[in-house]
């Protein structure tokens, strides 16, 4: 439980269907750090008074040495290393199916506030709200954990519904308390790069425009860029958005308009692939596999083909070009709605070429 409308709900629900429900509150990030800002404090509150309400235990469980030797010195490791990572997903994977699950008897399940569900084959498969969908972010969990998982709200149709069985729980608090975006400890007001650069020592450099190889400004630290994104380079008519960044020479690369050609790319490779499931549909063939694929949690599933190469990596190409793609970001596969796993992206292949 994290405090939020989801697993409040969730627990509520739980207990109406008659399991014998506890609350866990992991607390993932020590609040003595003072570069890093988290509510935790009230968060445990409101868990506490969900609980309560439900007449049901709750305990607080520490985890900030497994988060930040397993996700966040990894996380920080990658942006200084000029990649663009996604914590969530380590989390998850490390953390919440982890060390939390490992907790657990194992004659008991795992229930979260997830949106997304599994069926009678144990399979990970989409939530049925689309717009909230976030087996993205757990397309790295193993299928044996999977397994002792329970994801109430999986069948849930709209968040609204979710917030008004809220409010008919009494949950009015949580039903109106602000969504939490990212990484709690960034904050809600705080800029992502400026809590970086608290960790990762990176001098400023040129930002150069790739076409004509000309000065256009300077960046602020590479870490703090991702592909794609506005490059706030004022120089000229043109708005400027990052298309590559060097770390050898410590250059970031612009074009002009968020449409250049040079930020859209056909395919990527990925490693440390993740199969979820033991058994794959199809993707032992030689030949090329028709799925779907995402690179960013809020794109839009997009058709795709699997293939391996020799050397161990998967490589995922698209039917249509996709854009701003950048290494260290997660690829996530599907059959229909049945997710298959994913890896981290390790090169991107560019959709145009610009000789």
């Amino acid at each position: 439980m994290s405090g939020g409308v989801d697993s409040s709900v969730s627990a509520a629900l739980l207990k109406q269907q008659g399991f014998n429900v506890e609350g866990f509150y992991m607390k993932n990030w020590d609040t003595r750090d003072e570069r890093g800002v988290c509510p935790s404090e009230q968060d445990w509150q409101d868990v506490q008074q969900v609980c309560k309400k439900l007449d049901i235990p709750c305990t607080q469980v520490d985890f900030v040495k497994d988060y930040w030797h397993q996700v966040f010195q990894d996380t920080l490791d990658d942006y200084a290393a000029g990649l663009t990572p996604n914590p969530d997903v380590m989390c998850n994977q490390h953390i919440k199916f982890g060390s939390l699950l490992n907790r657990i008897p194992e004659d008991c399940w795992l229930a979260t506030g997830h949106y997304c569900r599994t069926d009678g084959y144990g399979r990970l498969l989409r939530g049925k709200e689309v717009g909230k969908d976030q087996s993205y972010y757990l397309s790295t969990v193993p299928y044996t954990a999977l397994q002792r998982t329970l994801f109430p709200l999986g069948e849930f149709t709209s968040k609204e519904q979710v917030k008004q069985l809220a409010h008919t729980f009494g949950f009015d608090q949580v039903a109106t308390k602000r969504e939490s975006y990212g990484i709690c400890f960034v904050g809600q007001h705080r800029k992502f790069a400026d809590f970086l650069a608290q960790y990762i020592d990176q001098p400023r450099g040129q930002a150069v425009d790739l076409e004509t190889g000309k000065i256009i400004g300077e960046h602020q630290g590479l870490f703090g860029y991702t592909i794609g994104q506005a490059a706030h380079i004022h120089h000229g008519p043109h708005k400027w958005f990052v298309a590559e960044k060097d770390m050898t020479t410590n250059t970031l690369y612009c074009v002009p308009g968020s449409t250049h050609p040079s930020l859209f790319h056909k395919a990527c490779i990925a490693r440390h692939w993740t199969w979820i499931h033991t058994y794959q549909p199809s993707h032992q063939s030689s030949s090329p596999v028709n799925l779907l694929a995402q690179v960013r949690y809020r794109q839009q599933p997009q058709p795709a083909q699997l293939t391996q190469d020799p050397d161990g990596r998967y490589r995922v190409t698209f039917d249509q070009p996709i854009r701003a793609m950048a290494k260290g970001q997660q690829v996530v596969v599907w059959e229909k709605d049945w997710c298959l796993g994913s890896g981290v992206i390790d090169e991107i292949i560019p959709a145009y070429s610009l000789v």
